[in-house]
């Protein structure tokens, strides 16, 4: 109770603070004239062959006014770029004539669509809505492989010296090609309006960077020019302006799903399900899943899940929850759409109204996961019963780069016609602040209450608050969260409860700017935790040393000092971790990690200090084109002390191997290998991808499992196949 006390006096205290800083905010960079475009309307389609021979491509605008970002900022790119633009009702048309003095040296792979990793490639970011938040991605490789995505502006994680986070989860429907020549390689797209959302007015006026990487020289090169002195990426973008009838929403898709499955030599289950999309207006889109399929074709990754005190997070694979889920994030993970384990149905609403971002998700779960409160076993929930968890996420912007949001999360469970038996109930506000040039300033206050039988939680407060700056060469950020012992989100992840966590690092990057050099970051972090009986549980300080250099060369290295409590007891630790990464050709790329130092067995009874060593090897090869072999050798050793005796000892072996046939037929094998609990996976996939939404699998998925004779016996076997067709209308 005091602590809720606490968080409504905090609040008031910062809910001054929103109607202050706005008052600071400001919008750092406008578009000169020569970024602000008008697109002329084409008098005809041009075809879209990768060959750039076709003169309709006169009439668009020509944009040839590029500026390198790496490895020196503001230089001259190395190598000519020529962009056109233009549009017709329906399509939005790009075409890149990408010069290269070097043709043979070109990185292009053929490859499935969203996995040309470690190639050179056009992107294109299309902030629709020019509110300096969201955009739409395109990118396109030298053979004209897709990848589509959705870009995310957030003070939140970083990517090479930007703010920025592209989720390419999101697909949709746009046609392109390319071709490599003696002179470089051309790539020419086509984007229908009915693929994007954008505001239900006359004239568009919409946000556009364009970004060409050339991948053997570390060379990044922007259409506008981009600044390590801005924090923020789409406030730096030109302007597009499309005056002229387009081709707006209201469109209706349908893609029906058939799967069957046939396990350990038995019957074939066949099972059937549709997805329904509706354009209720240009910006506004509602989604129907009735029987959703989650097949597996997407697997884990393989992770030790030895001696771990904490869950393991797995990233979402399945379709209907990957769309649309940046709606949903916020700094506190209440929404984590893994728990949701078997749906029957689901809907969805997402857009923008104006200035508002909506989001809500409905889900029948069959199978849920159960609602934790403190003190009560473990088996009071599940079992038989279902649930229905509501979702809603509410996003008021303010100025450029700012906003204030709402978030809501219900899960009803109990047995079927008894939904109301038990709940899980999360609510609070968010906001984002920009202001400065150099800061953000984010915060999150959240409240749950829980009832599960005849027994209710009081309301549990949770709460976030960081501020960071970053400018060319300094990185700083601080960060205070809170989480009550009783706060649940049965709907999210929530790695740790019953913290008071202070949490700040500082970065100095020094900028040689070289091909072999470009840039140097040595930082200091430093944690401190406590719990709600203000028990120090925990302390860490770290010192990190980041280059980045040579052919895509990332070295990071770092030595911590840490006391953890555990059960009870006082545990003082030191560790150092070492990580290098390179693509050093086109055929070639690879990471390696080692660490070494004090650890807990947290599965002692009771856990003592122990020594620990890993290992992790990660190699690409890619001897032909439109071939990729993946390798991954993770190693974990535990031992009683150093140079003491082994407690235990997990390798985890990945191997994947994929060939593509052609732009729409692959071929792909996965075989993971856990030492530790002696099993073997297997799992060979053929597929055939016309375009997203229409595609036909077959699949085998076999699993065995060793004895303690070291001979392995199968424990499972299916086989599957999928077909979907994707309409719009």
């Amino acid at each position: 109770m005091v602590e809720v006390l606490r968080l409504k006096k905090f609040s008031l205290i910062f809910v001054f603070l929103i109607f202050l800083i706005p008052q600071l905010c400001f919008s750092q960079l406008n578009s000169k004239d020569i970024y602000t475009i008008k697109i002329p309307r084409l008098s005809h389609k041009p075809k879209i062959d990768g060959v750039l021979e076709n003169p309709i491509w006169e009439e668009a605008v020509k944009l040839e006014n590029f500026t390198q970002y790496e490895p020196k900022e503001g230089a001259e790119p190395s190598e000519k770029t020529v962009a056109y633009i233009g549009y017709d009702s329906k399509f939005l048309y790009f075409a890149f004539y990408c010069y290269d003095s070097e043709p043979n040296k070109i990185r292009a792979s053929l490859t499935k669509r969203d996995k040309a990793r470690g190639d050179d490639f056009i992107t294109i970011y299309l902030d629709t809505f020019n509110d300096k938040k969201r955009a739409f991605v395109f990118r396109i490789n030298p053979k004209g492989i897709q990848s589509d995505g959705i870009f995310t502006e957030s003070g939140r994680g970083r990517r090479r010296g930007g703010w920025e986070k592209i989720d390419f989860n999101w697909d949709t429907y746009f046609l392109s090609d390319g071709k490599i020549n003696k002179d470089g390689y051309v790539i020419e797209i086509a984007v229908p309006f009915k693929s994007l959302r954008f505001p239900n007015s006359p004239v568009q006026k919409w946000g556009l960077q364009i970004n060409r990487t050339i991948r053997r020289k570390n060379e990044e090169i922007y259409w506008y020019p981009r600044s390590r002195d801005v924090n923020g990426f789409l406030i730096q973008s030109g302007i597009i302006i499309i005056d002229g009838e387009i081709e707006k929403g209201r469109n209706f898709e349908l893609m029906p799903v058939i799967t069957a499955l046939q396990s350990d030599g038995g019957k074939i289950n066949p099972e059937f399900g549709t997805n329904l999309k509706y354009g209720i207006t240009s910006n506004l889109t509602a989604d129907l899943t009735i029987n959703p399929d989650f097949s597996q074709v997407e697997s884990d990754i393989p992770q030790n899940e030895v001696n771990q005190r904490y869950a393991i997070y797995y990233p979402e694979k399945r379709p209907f929850f990957l769309e649309g889920s940046d709606y949903f994030s916020t700094p506190i993970n209440i929404v984590y759409t893994r728990k949701i384990i078997d749906p029957l149905w689901g809907i969805k609403l997402t857009g923008k109204l104006g200035k508002t971002t909506i989001g809500f998700m409905s889900s029948y779960d069959e199978n849920p996961t159960r609602i934790d409160i403190p003190y009560m076993e473990k088996d009071r929930t599940g079992g038989s019963e279902k649930a229905l968890i509501n979702i809603l996420r509410l996003r008021q912007d303010i100025f450029s780069e700012s906003y204030i949001g709402f978030s809501l999360t219900d899960k009803e469970m109990g047995p079927s016609g008894y939904l109301n038996k038990n709940y899980n109930r999360v609510f609070g506000i968010d906001g984002h602040f920009k202001f400065h040039k150099y800061y953000r300033l984010s915060f999150q206050f959240l409240g749950s209450q829980s009832k599960v039988g005849e027994t209710k939680t009081a309301l549990a407060p949770a709460f976030n608050i960081s501020l960071n700056q970053s400018s060319r060469h300094i990185r700083f950020n601080i960060e205070w969260t809170s989480i009550h012992p009783e706060f649940e989100a049965s709907s999210g992840f929530i790695r740790r409860k019953d913290i008071k966590s202070f949490n700040t690092r500082f970065g100095y990057t020094f900028l040689p700017e070289k091909e072999y050099l470009i840039s140097i970051t040595p930082s200091i972090s430093y944690r401190r935790i406590y719990d709600f009986k203000n028990t120090l549980t925990d302390e860490v300080i770290s010192f990190f040393g980041f280059l980045n250099g040579w052919r895509q060369s990332h070295l990071w290295f770092v030595f911590s000092k840490a006391f953890e409590k555990y059960r009870g007891i006082d545990f003082h630790k030191k560790e150092f971790r070492f990580n290098f990464s390179i693509e050093p050709f086109k055929w070639l790329n690879g990471r390696v990690e080692f660490s070494m130092g004090d650890g807990i067995y947290y599965w002692g009874n009771p856990p003592y200090l122990g020594y620990k060593v890993g290992n992790e090897i990660q190699a690409e090869l890619r001897p032909l084109t439109n071939l990729r072999i993946f390798y991954k050798f993770d190693s974990t050793r535990f031992y009683k002390r150093k140079g003491g005796e082994r407690v235990y000892k997990v390798n985890l072996f990945t191997q994947r191997i994929n060939y593509q046939i052609s732009k729409t037929l692959s071929i792909r094998l996965i075989t993971d290998y856990n030492s530790y609990d002696r099993k073997i996976y297997n799992s060979f996939l053929f597929s055939y991808e016309y375009r997203p939404g229409t595609v036909f699998y077959i699949g085998i998925d076999d699993t065995q499992v060793g004895d303690e004779m070291g001979v392995y016996h199968r424990s499972s076997r299916y086989f599957f196949v999928k077909f979907s067709y994707w309409w719009r209308f």
